[in-house]
């Protein structure tokens, strides 16, 4: 048991231990710990980090956080960000930490694993938890499942919610629309989704009515379209295309994160360009 306020002599003590032992719990103060860059979660609950709050107050920090060694002298959190979010609220000077010695790689994985099974991660935070994996470390989505034990077709369907703009997965996260909505407004384009997802809010349409608007608002835009479609035995030249303007893009110098990832049946291409840029 750790009480949050540490006092002074305790934090020299520890801060004397240079942090070597990989597996001990050590008191390490909060200015040599740093959040996980590519950490998964992005929306907090108030209510749950006020109980956490005061559950660390009365108790202390029960369950140390899992830490690793960073650039800079600092560590890293692998698992117990919310923990270091409450004790920094709180004020606290120190948290317990257990290091465990691992590569940049290896100490990613086992967060993302930690955070996939022992975090209640919303569906979007899961989804962003696969996309980091893969294109941090070059993998297709078969290979992020093989190497997190996650069945393919759960990661296909988790990152198509990527397809879903910020501002709709806020609103879907603040109103607890679950998942089904979210895979319902993933059929459709951006701005079918947003005037979609309007009327599931101003109706308060259960899974299964935002389902049946879906099938009408889908036949009513198939239906503008028209019969008349394009066909093209090939689609290598559109691939090429891709991969060219993607080779473009990097080689001007724009600072863009380009994800090219096959499967079995499709080629995906992800770009993200920051809205700072120019």
């Amino acid at each position: 048991m750790f009480a949050p306020h540490p006092g002074a002599a305790a934090r020299k003590r520890n801060m004397n231990t240079k942090l070597q032992a990989a597996g001990q719990i050590l008191l390490i103060p909060l200015q040599y710990v740093k959040e996980n860059p590519l950490r998964s979660r992005i929306y907090y609950n108030d209510a749950h980090t006020l109980a956490l709050m005061r559950s660390i107050a009365q108790s202390g920090i029960v369950e140390p956080l899992t830490v690793c060694r960073g650039a800079g002298g600092k560590y890293v959190i692998i698992s117990g960000e919310r923990r270091f979010r409450a004790a920094k609220k709180l004020g606290m000077q120190a948290v317990p930490c257990v290091l465990i010695e691992a590569d940049a790689e290896n100490a990613l994985f086992t967060g993302f694993s930690n955070q996939l099974n022992h975090e209640a991660l919303n569906c979007f935070e899961t989804a962003m938890c696969y996309e980091k994996l893969r294109c941090s470390f070059g993998l297709t989505l078969r290979e992020t499942a093989e190497k997190l034990g996650v069945p393919l077709a759960e990661v296909l369907e988790k990152v198509r919610l990527l397809q879903i703009p910020p501002r709709l997965r806020k609103i879907l996260v603040e109103r607890s629309l679950g998942e089904g909505y979210a895979r319902i407004l993933a059929r459709h384009p951006a701005q079918e989704q947003a005037q979609l997802l309007e009327r599931i809010v101003e109706e308060n349409l259960s899974l299964r009515a935002a389902r049946s608007a879906s099938k009408a608002l889908m036949n009513k835009t198939q239906a503008k379209k028209g019969s008349v479609r394009a066909c093209f035995k090939d689609a290598t030249v559109f691939l090429n295309t891709l991969d060219r303007a993607c080779a473009a893009i990097r080689a001007s110098g724009v600072p863009a994160e380009i994800c090219r990832a096959e499967t079995e049946g499709e080629v995906e291409y992800r770009i993200s360009i920051s809205k700072q840029f120019g």
